[in-house]
């Protein structure tokens, strides 16, 4: 007979986007528990419509609940990379600092990764302790900069690994890096702050429905009566939202291709 214990299979490993909600959330967030409550939500969320007997607020509740994460996620990953990026020039400062001082690339490296703050440290600790065990250097700083996935994090991975390999004035080449993503980083934000002007007139165009839907609802009922008891009125607001969200995606790649 098969112990219980044996029948029993391992939990699933959590999707990437709970790992990049656990490091994001406040506190000491296991990504097992945080994985386990949204398990536990999704569950939860279409009993909690049925509770209310698939009326709207139900379903709305149960497509909040299914899909809040799932977007908030990315959103969470996109400002930890730009943090980690952010203090790149920093870090090749230290480290152009510590070879000028006599200390080789690699224990340099080591102890400049071990030093950052977070969450360029989270990044740097698997590539620290791989040299700390005589891993090569250059395939390293390449797997480093493959999971990264950043432009910035690969001109440096890419300046360091040269550097080491090629010798000569590795300092005064990183501090031309760090220069360059500094710059790059203050035309960055110049371009946002210019396309500022044209996110908040996409997001008047895109609200702007919505809120005439609200002030009509107040003045004339009967007109969104029309739109959610009938069949034509269904179906235009369908179109009427599809096409809303259409004009909304349509603005915000206008914008992010001129930023």
């Amino acid at each position: 007979m098969v112990p219980v214990r044996a029948r029993l299979r391992p939990p699933a490993p959590a999707p990437p986007w709970i790992t990049a909600l656990a490091r994001e959330l406040p506190g000491a967030v296991e990504e097992r528990t945080l994985w386990r409550g949204a398990c536990a939500a999704a569950v939860a969320a279409p009993l909690a419509g049925g509770i209310v007997a698939g009326s709207p607020i139900g379903i709305f509740l149960i497509v909040v609940v299914l899909t809040a994460p799932r977007v908030a996620a990315p959103l969470l990953l996109r400002r930890r990379v730009a943090q980690r990026d952010a203090l790149l020039p920093d870090a090749l400062d230290r480290l152009a600092s510590a070879i000028r001082s006599g200390t080789a690339v690699r224990p340099a490296l080591v102890a400049v990764a071990r030093r950052s703050p977070s969450p360029l440290a989270e990044e740097l600790a698997p590539l620290a302790d791989a040299l700390d065990h005589g891993a090569p250097l250059r395939p390293t700083l390449d797997g480093w900069s493959h999971r990264a996935m950043s432009r910035d994090v690969a001109l440096a991975a890419a300046a360091i690994g040269l550097g080491a390999a090629a010798g000569g004035q590795v300092a005064r080449a990183l501090d031309g890096v760090a220069a360059t993503l500094r710059e790059r980083r203050e035309l960055q934000a110049e371009v946002r702050a210019l396309a500022t002007q044209a996110r908040a007139s996409a997001g008047v165009l895109v609200l702007a429905p919505l809120g005439f839907t609200a002030l009509v609802s107040t003045i004339e009922p009967g007109a969104v009566r029309f739109l959610v008891a009938t069949p034509t009125g269904l179906a235009c607001l369908v179109m009427g939202l599809a096409l809303d969200g259409v004009g909304a995606w349509w603005m915000r790649r206008i914008v992010e291709q001129a930023t």
